[in-house]
């Protein structure tokens, strides 16, 4: 009975690595679309969507059927509600991605109201929480998941500082006030992909000390 519960662990946990790795390259090639302005490329990562959309929907049958036939308890138990946990949110992930290719497909023909600097270096961050969050899972480092925690500061301030400039902007550019309501909602997109990465790292941290450490409740 022990074996079949750690295989069927053993499977979850390389379905939710392998699904993370799609969710990631979804983000990489919607922030490069944004970049270049590649309508094609952002068409391209919104028939991905669905790809992640049933890759959650397996998971999460195969985690209710763990849960039923096999009774986990403690450490597997643990990760087991860290498991479910980590695949909504990597799914909520892959949709903000989605609606960041959607608004980069209706600024694809229009030049922006200035160069893209903060908003790429936003991503960037964003990126490499959800990358750096992944290895931490996959390596169950709760370090390395903490590290992640901590970068969403760095997020916030650039979100606010980019709505910020955005809007002081538009004072002088009111025909390009409908791009500005887009790109501040591209900005919001990637402050909740920082906040759900940051609930990667938080999930880990419980899988592994059996600490919750949301709303700095643990630490």
């Amino acid at each position: 009975m022990k074996e079949k519960l750690i295989h069927m662990i053993e499977n979850i946990k390389k379905d939710l690595i392998f699904m993370a790795n799609e969710v990631e390259d979804m983000l990489y090639q919607t922030l490069k679309a944004l970049e270049n302005q590649d309508k094609k490329l952002a068409e391209a990562v919104l028939k991905m969507d669905e790809k992640v959309d049933v890759q959650e929907v397996q998971i999460e049958e195969k985690i209710l059927s763990l849960l039923a036939l096999q009774q986990p308890v403690a450490v597997d138990l643990r990760f087991i509600v860290g498991a479910l946990k980590m695949n909504n949110d990597l799914e909520r992930i892959g949709d903000h991605a989605c609606n960041i290719a959607s608004t980069a497909i209706k600024l694809s023909d229009q030049p922006y109201l200035k160069p893209l600097k903060d908003i790429p270096q936003m991503g960037k961050i964003a990126r490499e929480m959800l990358h750096d969050a992944v290895h931490a899972f996959i390596n169950q480092n709760p370090d390395m998941a903490r590290d992640v925690c901590a970068r969403d500061n760095d997020v916030d301030k650039l979100y606010y500082k980019i709505v910020d400039d955005i809007i002081k902007m538009l004072h002088d550019k009111m025909d390009k006030v409908s791009q500005g309501v887009e790109l501040i909602a591209i900005t919001r997109d990637l402050e909740r992909i920082a906040d759900l990465s940051t609930n990667l790292g938080e999930e880990v941290v419980f899988m592994k000390e059996a600490r919750i450490i949301r709303h700095s409740f643990g630490e």
